[in-house]
């Protein structure tokens, strides 16, 4: 993808934030927290010395709203969320906040025990490079917490051919679970969880939403599937 379209996709991505802001309750980031803590039980406890990064944490993150002292965030578009005054008020301070990119996070080699990405990887520049940085700061042995939206294979066709009018202009990129997970096992991430939430129940909402974009993707059956995953790096990189 080139860089201008990936541009374009993050001034629509501030854009939407600066819409909503006034209206929206961060509070739904107590809500995602929970979620990971649910997806964690069995596999990871997180304790107070428990090394977390969080990769386009937005407003605020999930890592806000999880209690212990060493957790980082970036994003972006940092400089325009911390200039938000209920983004900066609902944030723990002592969350430290980074303006980066995935493709090149600014941590050291194996320097995080759990890293946490919730439905970013279709916003990135370079969506397999983000992944080989996520290998090379997460500790041998530490855990990946993803959670990205996922189309079946004629989904990905509809999205592709229609790429080229910018349908979806905040999401520059398409995937299969398929390609997610051949992407984990290349890297040396071994899934121990996968959830999903089924085609059919997006599908319907988007039927029924009214929205002129909604029925488009509902017409040409190509919604979204959103996917969790919980992953360990097994293999040394």
């Amino acid at each position: 993808m080139n860089t201008s379209r990936w541009e374009d996709a993050q001034e629509y991505e501030k854009n939407w934030w600066a819409r909503h802001s006034e209206a929206m309750d961060p509070g739904f980031y107590k809500y995602y927290a929970d979620e990971l803590l649910d997806a964690l039980k069995g596999l990871m406890t997180i304790s107070d010395q428990t090394r977390i990064l969080e990769i386009g944490s937005g407003a605020a993150g999930i890592l806000t709203c999880l209690k212990n002292t060493h957790r980082f965030a970036i994003d972006t578009l940092e400089d325009y969320y911390s200039t938000v005054e209920k983004f900066v008020q609902f944030r723990d301070p002592s969350v430290r906040y980074f303006k980066a990119k995935g493709e090149k996070i600014p941590f050291d080699d194996l320097s995080f025990d759990l890293i946490i990405m919730d439905n970013v990887l279709d916003h990135c520049e370079r969506p397999h490079q983000v992944m080989v940085e996520i290998c090379r700061v997460l500790k041998q042995g530490g855990m990946a917490f993803f959670r990205q939206n996922t189309y079946h294979l004629w989904g990905t066709f509809i999205r592709k051919a229609l790429e080229g009018f910018q349908i979806d202009k905040g999401h520059p990129h398409t995937f299969t679970k398929r390609y997610l997970e051949n992407e984990m096992k290349a890297l040396g991430l071994t899934i121990l969880k996968r959830k999903k939430r089924g085609y059919f129940r997006t599908w319907a909402r988007e039927l029924t939403s009214g929205k002129l974009i909604d029925l488009v993707k509902a017409f040409l059956f190509a919604p979204r599937d959103k996917t969790l995953y919980v992953v360990k790096k097994t293999v040394p990189t």
